[in-house]
This record gives C-alpha cells, sequence and structure tokens, in this order.
C-alpha cells in the first residue's frame, strides 16, 4: 500500500519506520527533511529505505498548493492512505485526503479542534465546561490588553495555533503581558514553513492537574475512549510537560470519557485518533484543548508497552481504511520523563548507562549527540534534551522509579568558549 505522510513528528519516524518494515511504500512530504535527520536515530535508515520517496516542498503549510502536490504523487503512484503525526498539519492533511477522496477527518473537525479559538467558540453553550476566555483575532497589543483585563489576572495568554506548549504563559501582571507581547511580536512561524496565524487566546487559569484522554474515532463516528494519561509540568510561567503516564484507572475516568464524547460530537471531529487534555478543577475537568491526531512525544510508546498494540501503526491503518485496533492499557503501567538542561550551552556528554540496572527500565534516549547545542530547559518543549521510560504494576510505582532515575542522569554541558 502507498502511504503519503504530510510532516510527522521526532518521535512519529518510528511509524514511518515500521510501515515501511511492513512492506508499505511511503511518501513523505516536508518543507525540512533534514529536520527529522537531526532528532531522531531513526530517521536515516527510513530515508535511505528502498520503498521510502522523501519530497522536499516549501509548499508544506499552503493549502492549495499541497493538494496540487498531493495530486501528482497519486497520479504518479496511486496512494492508498494519508495521514500526519504533526499538530500542525492536520488541517492540511484532511483536506488532501478529502480532495483525493481517501479516509479522513472532515476539514471543519479538523479547524475546530487544530485553532484554539474555535474550539472554544464552538463548545460555548454546548455545557462542556471549560475557562472563561476572550478571542484576539490580531497581535493588536491594546486589544490583547483589553481582552487580558476583562478574563483578569491570573490568566493564561497563547497563540491560537501553537503546539508543544510554544509561546503559552501564565500572565499575573501588566510587566508579564507586555513582556510577551514584545516577544511574541517577533514571532512570524515555527519552523519547517509554519506561518503562524494572527489570534490570540487569553484564558482563565484553572488550577488543578493537568490530564490528556486518548482516543478513536471510526469512521462510521464511533468514539473509543483508550485511557487517561496523566501529565507532570514544570514550574510557572511556562507549561513544559516532564512527565506522563499512561493508565486505565484514574479516579475521574468515567466522567472524563464521557465529557471527551461530547467535545469531540460538538466539534464535529469524526475520524482519527484524538489527544485532548483536560484541567481537573475544583468543579470537575475543564476543557484545556484538543489535538486532532495521536499524543505526541514518547507517549504512544507508553501505550504501546502497556497495550501491546503500536499506536503509530494504528493511525496507518486506519489512514488505509482498515479497522484500528485499540491501545487500551492493561496490567502493566508505563510512565515517561523528560530531562533538559539547566543552562544554555553545547552538550560534552551524557551517560544513561546507569538506568539499565534499574527495575522496570524500558528505554532512554538522548536527543542530541555531544557537540550539538542544547537550551535551557525554560519555555516550551523544545527544550527537551532526553526522555526515559519505567515500567511497574501501578501508576505510583512506574513514576516513582522515573523519578529516582533522574538522579542518575551522567550530564555534562559546555557553558563557555575560552578566550
Amino acid at each position: 500500500m502507498h502511504i503519503l505522510m504530510i510532516e510527522c513528528n521526532p518521535n512519529g519516524v518510528a511509524g514511518i519506520a515500521n510501515a515501511l518494515q511492513l512492506g508499505h511504500h511511503v511518501t513523505f512530504v516536508s518543507a525540512d527533511p533534514d529536520f527529522y535527520l537531526n532528532v531522531s536515530p531513526l530517521t536515516k535508515a527510513a530515508f535511505e529505505h528502498a520503498n521510502c520517496q522523501v519530497i522536499k516542498s516549501a509548499d508544506t503549510f499552503f493549502i492549495d498548493a499541497l493538494v496540487e502536490l498531493a495530486k501528482g504523487i497519486h497520479a504518479d503512484k496511486p496512494v492508498d492512505g494519508v495521514t500526519t503525526y504533526s499538530e500542525y498539519h492536520t488541517v492540511h492533511t484532511a483536506s488532501v485526503a478529502r480532495a483525493l477522496g481517501l479516509p479522513g477527518m472532515n476539514v471543519d473537525g479538523a479547524l475546530n479542534a487544530r485553532h484554539k479559538h474555535r474550539t472554544r467558540l464552538t463548545l460555548a453553550g454546548t455545557g462542556v465546561r471549560q475557562p472563561r476566555f476572550a478571542h484576539v483575532p490580531t497581535l493588536d497589543h491594546a486589544l490583547i490588553e483589553a481582552a487580558v483585563r476583562e478574563v483578569g489576572f491570573p490568566c493564561v495568554i497563547k497563540p491560537s495555533d501553537g503546539s508543544a506548549s510554544l509561546h503559552v504563559l501564565h500572565l499575573t501582571n501588566e510587566t508579564e503581558l507586555a513582556d510577551y507581547l514584545a516577544e511574541l511580536s517577533k514571532v512570524v512561524d515555527y519552523g519547517r514553513s509554519v506561518v503562524r496565524i494572527p489570534d490570540i487566546l487569553v484564558e482563565e487559569f484553572i488550577a488543578g492537574e493537568l490530564v490528556s484522554v486518548e482516543a478513536c474515532v471510526h469512521k462510521d463516528g464511533r468514539i473509543v475512549n483508550l485511557g487517561v494519561t496523566d501529565r507532570c509540568l514544570s514550574g510557572f510561567p511556562y507549561f513544559i510537560e516532564m512527565g506522563a503516564t499512561f493508565l486505565n484507572d484514574h479516579p475521574q475516568q468515567a466522567e472524563l470519557f464521557a465529557m471527551n464524547e461530547a467535545v469531540l460530537r460538538n466539534l464535529g471531529i469524526d475520524f482519527g485518533f484524538i489527544h485532548a487534555e483536560y484541567i481537573l478543577g475544583k468543579d470537575g475537568p475543564v476543557l484545556c484543548e484538543v489535538n486532532a491526531r495521536l499524543i505526541g512525544g514518547i507517549v504512544p510508546g507508553l501505550m504501546k508497552i502497556s497495550s501491546g498494540v503500536d499506536p503509530y501503526l494504528e493511525v496507518i491503518r486506519q489512514a488505509l481504511g482498515e479497522e484500528p485496533e485499540h491501545p487500551i492499557p492493561g496490567k502493566i503501567v508505563a510512565s515517561v520523563r523528560w530531562f533538559g538542561s539547566p543552562v544554555d550551552g553545547t552538550l560534552s556528554r551524557i551517560d544513561l548507562e546507569k538506568l539499565k540496572a534499574l527495575p522496570g527500565y524500558q528505554d532512554a534516549l538522548s536527543y542530541r549527540v555531544p557537540g550539538r547545542p542544547v537550551t535551557k530547559l525554560s519555555k516550551s518543549n523544545f527544550d527537551w534534551v532526553g526522555h526515559m521510560v519505567f515500567t511497574g504494576s501501578s501508576r505510583e510505582e512506574a513514576s516513582s522509579r522515573c523519578e529516582a532515575a533522574l538522579d542518575l542522569i551522567d550530564l555534562e554541558i559546555a557553558v563557555g568558549v575560552a578566550r
């Protein structure tokens, strides 16, 4: 079968590699294929595979041009399925699937999830619990300042089309707001030709634990909630994800599952693997955001460990029109912790070998090789240096094993240049 993959994410390269191993043909379209060579050890072999065609195109983020490119690919070798693991390209994938007459999410549903202001506006009045919010369709500082005053401090401000917690900030005063707007004014894209839309969302800050519900929506509209992923976040003012555990016995699971079905149906999300985040507020779950794709990071790996089902491959199988298997968590609980550098610098050495002797060890990986620059772990998930995965018989055991292992990472960063 021939799969058209529109961009990806670093860990999603594993899905491409697995599809190639199964004998599928993959055409991978990216504005910057070298990006993946620098962030995943699987990329080089995948790109050099006889069944993989890599197309570099600056048009990847421009839907009309991308559709024409996809039609040309389809004419040369008929495409059987189109998909992505990239948050930035969910609407593009839905648009190409529609143009080629292939399985995919309807474009309006993809837009309602992709643009956070559309999520809020579409769900307003439906009974779904959301923060109070204000949508500003432009980077007009006066309008944004007025929106912040309307919502009140403390609040959370974010671009409507962001990802990986990039440019998401907890604000407590006017000075922080002014600094944020000055910084955001310089941001015109997110890299890989992904142009930022001007819309800004200001939301009431809701205190509480952050979790997500992983789900699969079948082509007949049936929603299957797979499990709950708990999340560990860094301290304010940023919201960097530092850990996650995939489980099937969260104490609020029934309420979360019911709410998730209402969210997906009201947004018109009718196909694919979906990742929706909720804050567990004092009055119950509050919707944070919806991502119309498989959860990112290493969490699909946790899902595979616990369920025995590879969600990366199930995304591809569903795109090919097959009935996907459900990676529902089993008795084994898997947990991940990400780690980073306390300073900007160059990675001199990293040693994760000591972790392999610990109970429950599954995997540990550095995203950088010695000699590569690293940024201080401070603003977003893009600051991660690596991850570790451990299992246990419970959320508590798996998580505690991860926390203990963090102290055994041997990390050296060069922070200056001798003169």
